[in-house]
């Protein structure tokens, strides 16, 4: 009884902590998918290339997602968060003043890095101020907060953006990430008790052979990855880079083109919270189907975009398309938890750093692709080859989900 006190005691104290980092996760989404309501303002402004701009971002967070957990876990929470927040403020500060191509890329560079060391502070600060039972719930109100943020990056950020200009916008992003890292730095703390060497002696030396145990495994490790990094390009590519672009210049929608993005995460949200219930509850029968349905369902989705658009231009076609695309997209957050049940729990943390590098890398590929794909010297955009071709990784993805392995009840995890 004393122990489960001693854990809840700080409670209260715990939820500041935590609301500080998750305030600076929806930040970490809404910088992720921002590009694709301001990226053309912004290359109008200085010159460039949007799609070039979104995959700086997503090669700089992908290069980060390992340093960023070594990081936090050698000077904990507060300090990773304070350094990094304060490394995105300045990123922030860079792309709001720069007057060519270079800056916006600079500054893109440290706000990626910046907000690449959000989430595992985030994750640790939860597993050290609060019990295992309250997990779940708060890593689904971390998921729910980022989403915010993707929502927030479109219709709310374009009407933000029509009132100050993308210029003031990122000097108010660089006012509120500078204050989140005050506040990281005066009131966060890594522990109640300030003391987490046990976490970190133990999570050393063992990095590299979990990596090796869990990248040698074909279907139960490998077809969730390349699916997921498969689906998330795709996803990134239209919702954080193209969407609002090609909305506009195809179909003409102005306003109602950022609004569409919204929907996109309104859509995930929705998929992301019902998944995260049924499979607390044990609704869900089979992880690997119920994501292989959601991603064939994806598939299609894509296939209404690349190959009947001239049924989709009115404005109730696409907020249906675009609620689809945000609701089948979420499915795949499944297979987290497909890979992390395959491995003992020293080993399941770096499946999911693993399967998260796949994640934020399929992100960095698309939208380097989609650069040379869509922008044309001449200033115009040319969409349909891009979108066949996410449509045929999309449906790719879902028969690699199909021939994935899930770990049924009576077998044992790999590496016990």
């Amino acid at each position: 009884m004393t122990a489960q006190s001693d854990v809840r005691s700080p409670g209260r104290y715990g939820l500041i902590v935590f609301s500080i980092l998750v305030t600076a996760y929806f930040l970490v989404y809404f910088h992720r998918v921002s590009l694709g309501v301001m990226g053309h303002d912004i290359v109008t402004d200085v010159g460039g290339s949007i799609g070039l701009l979104s995959s700086v971002y997503f090669w700089t967070y992908t290069a980060m997602q390992i340093p960023s957990g070594l990081i936090a876990d050698k000077y904990g929470p507060r300090m990773a968060g304070t350094v990094f927040l304060s490394l995105a403020t300045l990123g922030s500060l860079v792309t709001s003043f720069s007057s060519d191509f270079t800056g916006l890329v600079v500054g893109k560079v440290l706000i990626a890095a910046g907000m690449a060391v959000v989430y595992v502070p985030l994750m640790k600060v939860i597993s050290s101020w609060f019990p295992s039972s309250d997990f779940a719930v708060l890593n689904g109100v971390v998921i729910a907060v980022g989403n915010v943020g993707a929502m927030s990056a479109a219709g709310p950020l374009y009407m933000l953006c029509n009132m100050l200009g993308w210029r003031e916008v990122f000097l108010l992003l660089a006012l509120m990430t500078g204050a989140l890292a005050v506040l990281c730095l005066a009131v966060v703390r890594d522990s109640p008790s300030e003391k987490n060497e046990a976490f970190r002696i133990r999570s050393k030396g063992k990095v590299l052979p979990g990596l090796r145990t869990v990248m040698s495994d074909g279907r139960r490790f490998w077809a969730c990855a390349i699916s997921y990094f498969l689906v998330y390009g795709s996803i990134m590519t239209f919702q954080g880079t193209w969407a609002a672009v090609y909305l506009r210049s195809e179909f003409g929608f102005i306003t109602a083109a950022a609004w569409m993005v919204t929907v996109i995460g309104v859509g995930k949200i929705l998929s992301t919270a019902a998944i995260g219930y049924c499979s607390s509850k044990g609704i869900i029968a089979s992880k690997r189907n119920t994501m292989a349905a959601g991603t064939f369902c994806f598939a299609a989705v894509w296939g209404m975009i690349a190959l009947s658009p001239e049924f989709l231009s009115g404005y109730v076609p696409w907020f249906a398309i675009c609620f689809l695309f945000g609701f089948f997209g979420g499915f795949m957050t499944l297979s987290f938890t497909q890979v992390k049940e395959w491995y003992p729990g020293e080993m399941a943390g770096t499946a999911v750093s693993a399967m998260n590098v796949f994640l934020f890398l399929g992100a960095s590929v698309c939208t380097t692709i989609s650069s040379f794909m869509v922008e044309s010297g001449s200033g115009s955009y040319s969409f349909s080859g891009l979108w066949t071709l996410m449509f045929a990784m999309s449906l790719t993805a879902a028969i690699l989900v199909s021939l994935s392995r899930e770990k049924r009840p009576s077998e044992i995890p790999e590496g016990d």
